[in-house]
């Protein structure tokens, strides 16, 4: 199922969760449950299938792009001839128009894709049969895109040229390192031939927290490349925090492994994420203390300026690593009253916070 039909479903689950008698229906709670472990349980999981979903996507990009890059048709002049004329350059970064001959160049995230070697002139046989293939691939690229619309979805090939859905300028195209060098390729798990994932990231262009799922492509032991597709954070976990706290005036987060802040439904620690990380123009803002700051490593970092949910995010950190696979972990804390469930696919947790009645 398409992850905008997934989430849907998961919204309408949810809303029907908190009007049920009770706060939970049967098929959804376990006997005695408390109705908020199982919506934080119920979050957990529902984000973690869309992960799953783009995972599965991603994965499916990539096979059937090997199986494309396997046809090994003669370039002809007529190919070189084609796409020399299409050909634009800035340094060694070379762009191919995709877009109709005579018109300007498309606006940022139009629907055209973009085409980039970072090799430079002459164009040799290795980038026109990439070039072959990025065209044969387009199409699946484009359903990809409109089946998900988390952001781009996009082909990194092992020699450094570049297909990417929808448009990116070329003066955006252009990096410092070549694109093998770049989180989204290094990501892949190369050495199981799996989908692997990035850190959080702050897209640049206004997007705000990112992840990308990255997929090694492989010819038997051959790297082709890698297939990538980025999901922007605020697009579902806005509604995930939004349903999870219309009960009782709670307060919930979400926080990946070391304590980074990903989301918040509190005005006030929405305001600050959003504050830090466009300061320091990265992912930067973390729910910990000092002292656990410092085991993150990273001396360009900030601790929010609210203790309150630096000591509650310390305290799940802590008792998560103190138990084998917890389902949900039930804590109580002065005031609050406070569950955390674990994202399986990242690590991260959505935690709810209660005060006590």
């Amino acid at each position: 199922m398409p992850s905008r039909q997934v989430f849907s479903c998961f919204t309408a689950l949810l809303i029907g969760c908190v009007a049920a008698s009770g706060g939970m229906t049967p098929a959804l709670a376990e006997v005695g449950e408390r109705p908020s472990i199982s919506l934080v349980r119920l979050a957990a999981d529902r984000i973690d299938l869309v992960f799953r979903d783009v995972a599965a996507n991603t994965r499916a990009l990539g096979d059937q792009y090997r199986t494309i890059a396997a046809d090994k048709a003669h370039i002809s002049e007529a190919d070189r001839t084609y796409w020399t004329r299409r050909a634009i350059a800035q340094g060694k970064t070379v762009g191919f128009r995709t877009w109709p001959e005579g018109k300007p160049a498309p606006d940022f995230e139009a629907t055209f894709p973009s085409y980039y070697s970072y090799r430079g002139f002459p164009i040799a046989d290795e980038t026109l049969g990439h070039l072959r293939n990025f065209e044969h691939a387009l199409p699946l690229f484009r359903a990809a895109y409109s089946s998900f619309a988390f952001s781009w979805v996009y082909l990194t090939t092992a020699d450094d040229m570049m297909l990417i859905y929808p448009y990116v300028p070329l003066d955006q195209a252009v990096n410092n390192a070549l694109p093998t060098k770049q989180v989204f390729y290094t990501a892949a798990d190369f050495q199981r031939h799996a989908v692997g994932w990035t850190a959080p990231y702050l897209d640049l262009v206004g997007a705000g927290l990112m992840i990308t799922a990255s997929y090694p492509v492989y010819d038997d032991d051959r790297l082709l490349g890698v297939v990538s597709h980025d999901i922007t954070l605020r697009q579902f976990s806005r509604k995930v925090l939004t349903h999870l706290t219309q009960r009782n005036a709670a307060v919930a987060v979400i926080v990946d492994s070391r304590g980074l802040a990903i989301d918040a439904s509190d005005p006030a620690l929405e305001a600050e994420i959003e504050r830090v990380n466009s300061a320091k123009r990265a992912a930067a803002l973390f729910y910990r203390s000092s002292a656990g700051l410092a085991k993150v490593g990273d001396p360009d970092k900030a601790v929010s300026r609210f203790d309150w949910i630096n000591a509650i995010t310390e305290r799940v950190l802590d008792k998560a690593a103190s138990v084998n696979e917890p389902d949900v972990l039930d804590i109580d804390m002065d005031e609050r009253n406070v569950l955390a469930a674990r994202i399986a696919s990242t690590g991260w947790f959505v935690i709810l916070i209660e005060r006590k009645m």
